[in-house]
């Protein structure tokens, strides 16, 4: 899509980090290498949860592709439209056949069911309004059960973290370098080819354990139960909330501004739960998500909740040249973890608005 390629992409806002501790992590859990785990380095959760969000569907296996390249256009995300469209190739599709879907998505020449399974998706990254019980209804109505309408908004919810944390990075683009070097092309097919294996394959129903259903933003990980994205949900939050890079404070009003400005209540009646036991009361909660500032903010706090605020909806060259002005006041693992906070804000927000929650 010649439209998408255009669009300016600045050059990486963190300096690459080896961290062999989680290369050596990647090696024995990864299916397959993740080019860009070195600006990761110094954020070892955001990587970990690329491995884990590779966990094949139940029911969606067919379509979970398409849904990836729909919402990464929609988003104008440089980065994962040429992934997806390089794991197209490495699963055998030609350039001419990945076109001749994408005009087929773009005219809705595809299945209907399909089709409108890749509007809800739309919908559910959009947000703008979220998509209703009328919308699944009717996917219910097209072959869908309640799994599988799970299941599409879980995996517009994942581009939509990585859309996030893609774009907001300005992740190097490699891919159109690799499928124009031949030699280079047929070893990563080859290496690729657990990978490719493990998507085609679908995934098996899960049910939570007890545990898993405590702790922050439960609700939403409950929600999903049933299928694996639960139990990975819960881990990437889990992993994302220890994390050392940012308070946890600043964590819990990073979601508290995205859930204000998307409309999910329950997601920001936890951030003020969350809130109250760094010592924050409603009222100063109140203040300063009225005001984006507040006396008892740090120094990096009131910017940061000003940039991720702006998370909610971008433009991928304006969202970048702003996290640059930010990255200044920041160090390579606070600016990191702020990206890999506010997407994983905006995926759970966007989940909450469309699963039907307890």
């Amino acid at each position: 899509m010649k439209a998408l390629q255009d669009i300016e992409w600045l050059d990486p806002l963190v300096e690459p980090s080896v961290n062999p501790e989680l290369e050596s992590w990647i090696k024995k859990h990864a299916a397959s290498d993740y080019p860009h785990s070195p600006y990761l380095g110094e954020c070892p959760w955001m990587l970990r949860a690329d491995v884990y969000l590779d966990e094949s569907y139940i029911h969606i296996t067919d379509i979970a592709g398409l849904i990836y390249l729909t919402v990464s256009r929609d988003n104008s995300c440089r980065f994962c439209y040429g992934a997806v469209r390089f794991l197209m190739r490495l699963q055998g599709m030609s350039e001419s056949e990945i076109e001749r879907l994408e005009r087929d998505v773009d005219t809705a020449a595809i299945e209907p069911r399909i089709a409108l399974a890749l509007d809800f998706a739309r919908r559910v990254s959009r947000s703008n309004p979220a998509p209703g019980d009328t919308d699944k209804q009717a996917l219910r109505d097209a072959g869908y059960n309640d799994t599988g309408i799970k299941e599409i908004a879980f995996q517009a919810a994942d581009v939509i973290f990585h859309n996030r944390m893609s774009t907001l990075l300005a992740l190097p683009l490699g891919f159109s370098e690799v499928l124009n070097d031949k030699g280079m092309f047929a070893a990563l097919r080859e290496q690729f080819g657990r990978l490719i294996l493990q998507i085609a394959t679908p995934g098996k129903p899960e049910r939570l354990t007890g545990d898993l259903k405590a702790g922050p933003y439960a609700n939403v990980v409950v929600a999903l139960d049933g299928i694996a994205q639960a139990r990975i949900l819960r881990t990437i939050i889990d992993e994302a909330w220890a994390s050392p890079n940012l308070p946890a404070r600043t964590k819990a009003l990073i979601f508290a501004v995205i859930a204000r400005g998307l409309g999910s209540g329950a997601t920001e009646e936890e951030a003020y739960r969350l809130l109250a036991l760094e010592g924050l009361g409603a009222n100063r909660v109140d203040a300063i998500l009225a005001h984006l500032s507040a006396p008892e903010l740090d120094e990096i706090e009131s910017p940061i909740l000003s940039y991720v605020r702006e998370t909610i909806w971008y433009q991928a060259p304006i969202a970048q040249r702003r996290g640059r002005e930010l990255r200044t006041r920041l160090t390579n693992g606070q600016f990191l973890e702020t990206v890999g906070i506010a997407a994983l804000a905006n995926m759970v927000c966007r989940l909450e608005l469309v699963l039907d929650m307890a």
